[in-house]
């Protein structure tokens, strides 16, 4: 999945949790992790994960490294892990990290590569060809899957997930995953329920506002 990242709030707050992430470097690629108390153990998982991939699949480890400058457990809203093109880097959510074998997480980073690789040839992420372009990164991903040990749990979930709907791959979809992830997400991070409602209830007021504001833009400018 690819992500956006451009606001200058956003970009800032990146650059901060970033400075205060624990990091490591493996074969030159920075890997981190913000804020967990099993931070450790989710460095040494993303290693491992590496590692499978290096061992197993030297090309497509090259990818990883070409196409990413960082590599970063970080709490995502709908997905298991994401590319972000205008940062040249990978998110994987560390609750995927802590429960999955190295196998799965290796496969989910050889899927982020891939994004990154087509991006870089100015295929994007449109709504029209999102369906299709998530098919080409899972279809990478079981490839890799047959080349290692233990592969057959990870080949059965990306088969499952072959089979998804294009409907998945929608705006709506998408955001309605991101708003119900975004509960689960703030759950998890200890945050009450009801602020959690507030907060969500105040953003999606202020991103409605601005619809309304780039609609009446486009009014008077037609």
């Amino acid at each position: 999945m690819i992500t956006s990242h451009s606001t200058t709030p956003r970009w800032l707050a990146d650059w901060l949790l970033i400075r205060l992430s624990r990091s490591t470097r493996v074969d030159g690629l920075w890997v981190g992790e913000f804020s967990n108390e099993r931070g450790k153990e989710i460095l040494h998982r993303l290693r491992e994960a590496l590692q499978l991939i290096k061992m197993y699949d030297p090309y497509r480890y090259r990818r990883v490294l070409k196409e990413f400058d960082r590599l970063w457990a970080h709490l995502l809203p709908c997905s298991a892990a994401c590319f972000v093109p205008a940062l040249r880097r990978c998110v994987v959510d560390p609750r995927f990290i802590l429960s999955s074998r190295p196998e799965v997480i290796a496969t989910a980073i050889v899927h982020e590569a891939t994004h990154g690789r087509l991006y870089r040839l100015n295929i994007g992420y449109p709504g029209e060809l999102r369906s299709r372009v998530e098919k080409v990164c899972m279809r990478q991903e079981s490839a890799f899957a047959r080349k290692i040990p233990r592969g057959e749990e990870p080949r059965q979930w990306i088969e499952h997930r072959l089979a998804y709907s294009p409907d998945m791959w929608t705006d709506k979809t998408l955001e309605k995953r991101d708003r119900e992830g975004e509960f689960e997400m703030a759950r998890f991070a200890g945050l009450p329920d009801w602020l959690t409602r507030a907060l969500l209830s105040l953003r999606a007021k202020r991103a409605g506002a601005r619809r309304r504001g780039d609609s009446e833009h486009t009014d008077r400018a037609s």
